[in-house]
């Protein structure tokens, strides 16, 4: 535009030594000569009156909006205000102010095992699996937040995260109460998401020392969080499944975790947890866990944890101890869960234990994903990721996992051991192998006595 101005000034002057040599040439009267030249300075100094008026807003520089109240990095303008953040991977559409969020959550699990080497030709199967399908939705929106998810897995549908929390001040420390159906917050497998986890299954400690309503539930909890230790507790009812034809069970959480050493280059944790649980009258299935010891799609491959008639109430503990560091981590938990049997003949009370020590070394591109905040698995970040002509993040990890039931009537015990690699090709996408050497040594079931053999699990998986 300035320069368009500039342009059509000169012009002006040009037309005006050309009128005045015009009129020249045809010997205009003196006064009409004047006149002549007094409307074309008038039409120049307009023109430059506008020039210098628009040169002038130019100059102004355009006012920078406020930064948002969060940070949003690698975001891009909205159609109708506000922005979309790409720095997690995946669109999260934040407001202008930076007080609410929106964001599309899922996963999806495809499995390929194999197992060989058991004394019962049955059990030695090979198959593929989806393992989970979910979809859901996350959002915020000042101090609550928001998630409700939905799951395919093993043939069946069903809720998964299913609540609304509010972030608050408690003793003045950072605090949040949620209310809906949630993951229990038990052990550090416990607390984790099954995509987090370096393992294919979470250890036998979250999947056996367990409430009756499973890892999930409808409850109220409170945390609240220190600058390096949090403690939530927690009253549970039935997951958001519960068919209502029966009493729900009530259960009381609690778990703490604290990380004595926490540095950049170095991470310590500690932690205990614990619940009690009664149990309506009558109660008999889904007590007890069965743990599938060469992973999730062999049916076959599991320690039969015996029978129990009528549990009225329960209780358990269990103690976690870890280490993250640099690349490598190594962690353990033990969990021992007590039952009370009102129907049986004599003492009634049992229990049953496992526990599980696992490591692993980033060999290159990434550190251990374990959030200090909450004391379990969060997302591993991929330094140079294979989509943008990186190699990825390369892991070596082992496992070693024991459980036993042989204090409850016709219980086993059974264990394994775990070598594997996981290939993190981003922060979304991860290829697993884990090769799972296993022994089982049944009293009940159809495989009775010692067994053992050997499972390989692969798995594609995207977590967003």
């Amino acid at each position: 535009m300035k320069h368009s101005l500039k342009i059509t000034a000169l012009a002006a002057t040009i037309m005006l030594i050309s009128s005045v040599q015009a009129a020249g040439a045809q010997n205009l009267s003196q006064e009409e000569l004047t006149r002549l030249v007094q409307a074309q300075t008038a039409k120049i100094e307009a023109l430059e009156a506008r020039l210098s008026e628009l040169e002038g807003r130019q100059a102004v520089p355009a006012p920078v909006a406020a930064a948002p109240a969060v940070t949003v990095a690698a975001a891009s303008r909205g159609v109708s205000g506000g922005a979309i953040d790409w720095s997690k991977g995946m669109p999260e559409f934040v407001s202008d102010d930076g007080q609410s969020s929106f964001h599309v959550r899922g996963r999806a699990l495809t499995d390929i095992s194999s197992t060989g080497g058991s004394d019962y030709s049955d059990r030695n199967l090979s198959g593929t699996e989806v393992r989970s399908v979910r979809i859901g939705i996350e959002g915020r929106h000042g101090r609550f937040r928001y998630e409700i998810e939905g799951e395919s897995a093993d043939n069946k549908t069903s809720w998964k995260s299913a609540y609304v929390g509010v972030a608050h001040q408690l003793f003045g420390r950072n605090a949040e109460f949620l209310a809906g159906n949630q993951l229990n917050d038990r052990s550090i497998d416990g607390s984790s998401a099954n995509p987090t986890v370096p393992f294919h299954d979470l250890n036998v400690v979250a999947g056996t020392v367990v409430p009756q309503h499973g890892s999930y539930g409808v409850s109220l909890t409170e945390k609240i969080y220190g600058q390096n230790w949090h403690i939530g507790v927690a009253a549970t009812g039935d997951d958001i499944g519960n068919t209502g034809d029966n009493n729900d069970t009530l259960t009381y959480m609690v778990r703490g975790h604290w990380n004595p050493l926490k540095q950049n280059s170095a991470t310590l944790h500690l932690g205990a947890w614990g619940f009690y649980e009664s149990l309506p009258s009558g109660t008999t299935t889904g007590v007890l866990k069965q743990p599938q010891i060469g992973g999730h799609f062999n049916d076959r491959v599991l320690v039969v944890p015996g029978q129990v008639i009528d549990v009225d109430r329960s209780h358990a503990y269990g103690v976690e101890l870890g280490g993250f560091f640099d690349r490598g981590w190594i962690y353990g938990e033990w969990g021992r869960r007590n039952l009370h049997d009102s129907a049986a003949v004599g003492n009634g009370d049992y229990h049953h234990d496992a526990y599980s020590i696992g490591a692993g070394w980033f060999l290159t591109g990434a550190r251990p994903g374990y959030s200090a905040r909450t004391g379990s698995w969060g997302k591993t970040r991929v330094e140079h990721p294979v989509f943008s002509g990186g190699a990825g993040a390369w892991e070596l990890k082992a496992r070693y996992e024991n459980v036993n039931f042989t204090d409850l009537p016709g219980g086993g015990k059974g264990s394994s051991y775990t070598a594997g690699v996981n290939w993190y090709l981003n922060d979304l996408m991860r290829i697993m192998l884990d090769v799972v050497w296993w022994e089982t040594n049944n009293r009940s079931g159809t495989y009775i006595g010692k067994d053992d053999g050997y499972t390989v699990n692969t798995r594609f998986q995207i977590n967003f």
